[in-house]
């Protein structure tokens, strides 16, 4: 499933071959200690969960790291970055496709074609991509993100970004329209497949089974030249900054579970830098 394997990239990253945790503990001589926190960022209300454990280390950090940290509350800048200069959403499929789409959109949020359309052409056809997992969640959802923006918030502890949301969305406007056009469609015409691969990926996330998940994603064959991007180009940006930030700090990182595993990893990237990066079961 390429959109699915290309949106759960830009929301939890890549793992591969990691210790079995979603907690790592950061250690450096003369240094304060840190810890960093893989996100899946959004997951059923059933399958949430955020013991006393986490709640304890991130009252006791002196800052509290997100990928972006406005992404909830600027909404009027975030949905100026989502709409198209010109033309319509739709005019990167063919009448057939957009017929196709059209129903499929109707379908999941309940409204007619002629509404869906209205609605939606002036967004940026990734955005479709993201209204996918209307039908893929039912019932109330968390966004794990904000969980710990709030938590952070409600003792004081300031909160900040490793990157900006205008850097995030760029991400999507680098894919060719074609390219978008094939993801849409293929979850479009195969929606079961995109539930199915979902509920497991959050299955092995609230297990903190990374060695599963990381079989999940890289089964899909899909990443091409993307993972560039979306992943390896992002976590070598992160490292400087996260060690300017832990020069003096005891920092909580919060990021895409993803980036933390595999060779270009945050893991393995801040081991290479001299820290002593250590699983914490929780």
């Amino acid at each position: 499933m390429k959109f699915l394997t290309v949106i759960f990239l830009f929301l939890s990253g890549f793992v591969s071959g990691q210790d079995n945790s979603l907690l790592y503990q950061i250690k450096r001589k003369d240094k304060k200690v840190s810890y960093l926190f893989g996100t899946i960022h959004i997951i059923p209300d059933s399958l949430y969960y955020f013991p006393q454990k986490l709640d304890k280390i991130i009252a006791k950090s002196d800052e509290v790291i997100l990928e972006v940290s406005d992404l909830y509350e600027n909404q009027n800048a975030l949905t100026e970055l989502m709409t198209l200069d010109s033309g319509s959403c739709f005019d990167i499929f063919t009448p057939e496709q957009k017929d196709s789409v059209l129903q499929w959109g109707a379908g999941l949020l309940g409204i007619k074609p002629e509404q869906f359309e209205k609605e939606f052409e002036k967004r940026k056809p990734f955005i479709l991509l993201q209204i996918s997992f209307q039908g893929m969640i039912t019932g109330k959802i968390r966004l794990v993100d904000m969980e710990i923006e709030n938590k952070a918030k409600h003792d004081k502890i300031p909160v900040t970004g490793l990157e900006t949301t205008t850097y995030q969305l760029s991400i999507f406007d680098k894919i060719p329209p074609a390219e978008m056009a094939g993801m849409i469609m293929e979850t479009v015409r195969k929606p079961e497949d995109g539930r199915n691969t979902f509920k497991k990926m959050v299955q092995y996330y609230h297990q903190q089974d990374l060695e599963n998940l990381s079989k999940i994603i890289l089964e899909s064959d899909d990443l091409g030249s993307y993972s560039e991007e979306l992943l390896n180009k992002r976590n070598q940006n992160w490292i400087p900054k996260m060690e300017a930030l832990m020069q003096n700090k005891s920092c909580f990182f919060a990021v895409g579970s993803g980036h933390l595993g595999g060779f270009n990893g945050v893991i393995q990237l801040l081991r290479q830098k001299g820290y002593e990066v250590t699983p914490v079961r929780y």
